[in-house]
């Protein structure tokens, strides 16, 4: 999780070297702002102790959640690529024939 963050911050780094970066310093308030309440959230979420009692339940729900959506995803998007397939013969069966 660490890399990717600091992946996007040198993308943004490097990135600011050749675009104008002005439009950031009207936003410093919704920045500081949504700071503040990710931190009150962890703050939150740290100093509640049934969730640590239950992290282990948490932790496999998450995993069957997130294993359920992409096999999801990815049944949606085999089937979905069929069902072109099958359309663009029949396209080109019926063009062939004219």
């Amino acid at each position: 999780m660490v890399w990717y963050v600091l992946a996007v911050f040198f993308a943004g780094f490097f990135l600011g070297k050749f675009l104008s970066a002005n439009w950031i310093g009207k936003y410093k308030v919704i920045l500081v702002l949504t700071f503040f309440l990710l931190f009150s959230l962890g703050l939150k979420i740290g100093s509640n102790d049934e969730l640590f009692r239950k992290i282990d339940q948490i932790a496999v729900y998450g995993f069957v959640i997130a294993a359920f959506g992409s096999a999801g995803s990815f049944i949606f998007a085999f089937l979905m690529e069929k069902l072109q397939e099958s359309y663009s013969e029949r396209s080109q069966k019926g063009s062939r024939m004219k």
